[in-house]
């Protein structure tokens, strides 16, 4: 692919269009927006909501009973800007976070005994953008660190979006830095990702060099402490090559290529996200692809 300065190209993602976003006083391009997601029925949350019955009147005063198997529709709020420049895609939501916060709340409930979250695991996420898929770990595992650059103020609208939709999450989650093109950590990141047994990504295959600088971090970190799992989704993103004159793409072909060269000594599966139960309401189109990464002896 040619070199091209990201910063000089601007992008907005497809969530944006079909999503209404609160805009906010003195902030421009920046909004508040609502996603609405059901729960599976055995996932209890430590929140103001809560599967426990619970008593509530109708209009006419009568009591109303919500049984346990009963998942109405919830809402994380979510601040991000509508459209960024190509290195700052972060601060915007995309389809690929979706579809992994998706898997996550699947596999705290499935009964598959190769991968299930339980809520002592410690889960790293990588290139966390708004938090959004981070804040859903938190709905399922203990401790999760949301890490991404510091740089166009991501870590501050992580640290926000946290606290905005504290009410579901039953664990810790926080923000910490973590810089793909610089393996430089604090001893306290060091020491979460020793004892961390879980890293999840989405999203963030958009350009070569950043592709290179995520799977280098991502084969160390795979070595680093207690074995792992890595869960990563993202989307084909399809383009007219003059140089093969198709339609083709790119930056997933050599994503793909890289990932099953640079982590050979793992197994590598496509999962069939038609058996994911699709909670947040989006449009999982056929693009959206999730691999599961992990030690070739603890694989089925």
């Amino acid at each position: 692919m040619e070199d091209l300065d990201l910063s000089d190209h601007r992008v907005t993602s497809e969530v944006h269009v079909f999503s209404e976003g609160e805009s906010l006083k003195n902030e421009e391009n920046i909004v508040i927006s609502s996603f609405n997601f059901s729960l599976p029925p055995k996932l209890a949350l430590s929140a103001t909501h809560n599967a426990n019955q619970e008593t509530t009147a109708d209009d006419d005063g009568d009591l109303l009973v919500c049984r346990k198997d009963f998942t109405p529709d919830f809402t994380l709020s979510i601040k991000h800007h509508i459209n960024t420049s190509l290195d700052m895609v972060g601060l915007q939501v995309w389809r690929g976070a979706f579809l992994l916060a998706d898997f996550l709340l699947h596999s705290a409930t499935n009964e598959d005994k190769n991968f299930k979250i339980f809520h002592d695991d410690i889960v790293i996420e990588l290139g966390a953008g708004t938090g959004l898929t981070s804040i859903v770990a938190g709905m399922v595992a203990g401790h999760v660190v949301s890490t991404d650059i510091s740089k166009g103020n991501i870590l501050s609208l992580i640290e926000t979006n946290i606290e905005q939709n504290s009410k579901w999450i039953s664990g810790q989650v926080e923000a910490i830095e973590l810089d793909f093109y610089n393996s430089n950590y604090s001893d306290k990141l060091v020491s979460l990702i020793e004892n961390s047994n879980l890293l999840i990504a989405a999203d963030v295959v958009y350009h070569d060099e950043l592709t290179d600088a995520f799977l280098s971090t991502l084969k160390r970190l795979m070595v680093t402490g207690r074995p792992k799992t890595a869960v990563i989704a993202l989307e084909k993103r399809f383009v007219f090559t003059l140089a093969d004159l198709d339609i083709e793409a790119p930056c997933y072909d050599y994503f793909h290529e890289n990932l099953l060269r640079e982590l050979n000594a793992y197994d590598i599966l496509q999962l069939d996200t038609s058996q994911i139960p699709q909670y947040f309401c989006y449009e999982r189109v056929k693009e959206l692809v999730l691999f599961k990464i992990q030690n070739k002896s603890s694989s089925p």
